[in-house]
């Protein structure tokens, strides 16, 4: 399966993009706001998911990890297909598509074309609690200044791991002392409790 591509745009026909690497052109669909930014001639990199049929192989490229996911755990909801997920990533950000999934805000997600109430219903249904942790929650405090949002939960949720486990990790940093560690010593340490707990 082909998870990424590495080259230069050398076409682009509506919401699909020719890549070519190494002389091979890959013909990969991709969202509303990814063919935006997509510009001829440029090295681009695209995180793919592989759909695999029995008449055909397509290709579907994203910016980053979490969209590639978040994509994958659409289409595989009931009435959600590949266009209609590309639709919803093109038209929410990925930390708007979560917002709707964990607050079951089906209108939100019915403002995309293609999903009616019922659809948007069960994508908040199956998918609360699956997604990834893209927005870094920061807890609300009673006294003093607002904290700035701890980076580390969103590092994390652009590794694919969930709001659960990084949760997990959280607790696990504090037990062990580290709540105070630097960014990059706490990421090195909760890859070493996920190794573990795997």
């Amino acid at each position: 399966m082909i998870a990424r591509l590495r080259g230069r745009v050398v076409e682009r026909i509506d919401d699909r993009v020719v890549v070519d690497v190494q002389g091979v052109g890959y013909l990969v669909h991709v969202d509303a706001r990814t063919a935006r930014d997509l510009e001829l001639d440029t090295e681009v990199t695209l995180h793919v998911s592989t759909r695999v049929k029995e008449d055909a192989i397509t290709l579907y490229g994203f910016d980053d990890a979490v969209s590639r996911l978040v994509f994958e755990r659409l289409v595989g909801v009931s009435g959600v297909g590949p266009a209609t997920g590309l639709s919803i990533l093109g038209t929410l950000s990925v930390e708007e598509i979560v917002r709707a999934v964990e607050q079951e805000d089906t209108r939100s997600l019915s403002k995309v074309k293609g999903i009616g109430p019922r659809t948007a219903k069960r994508v908040c249904l199956d998918l609360k609690g699956k997604l990834p942790a893209a927005i870094p929650f920061a807890p609300l405090t009673a006294r003093g200044p607002a904290r700035p949002a701890d980076p580390l939960p969103l590092a994390l949720a652009r590794l694919g791991y969930k709001r659960s486990e990084i949760d997990q990790a959280l607790a696990e940093l504090e037990r062990a002392g580290l709540a105070e560690a630097t960014t990059q010593e706490r990421l090195g340490a909760s890859l070493s409790f996920f190794s573990r707990s795997e």
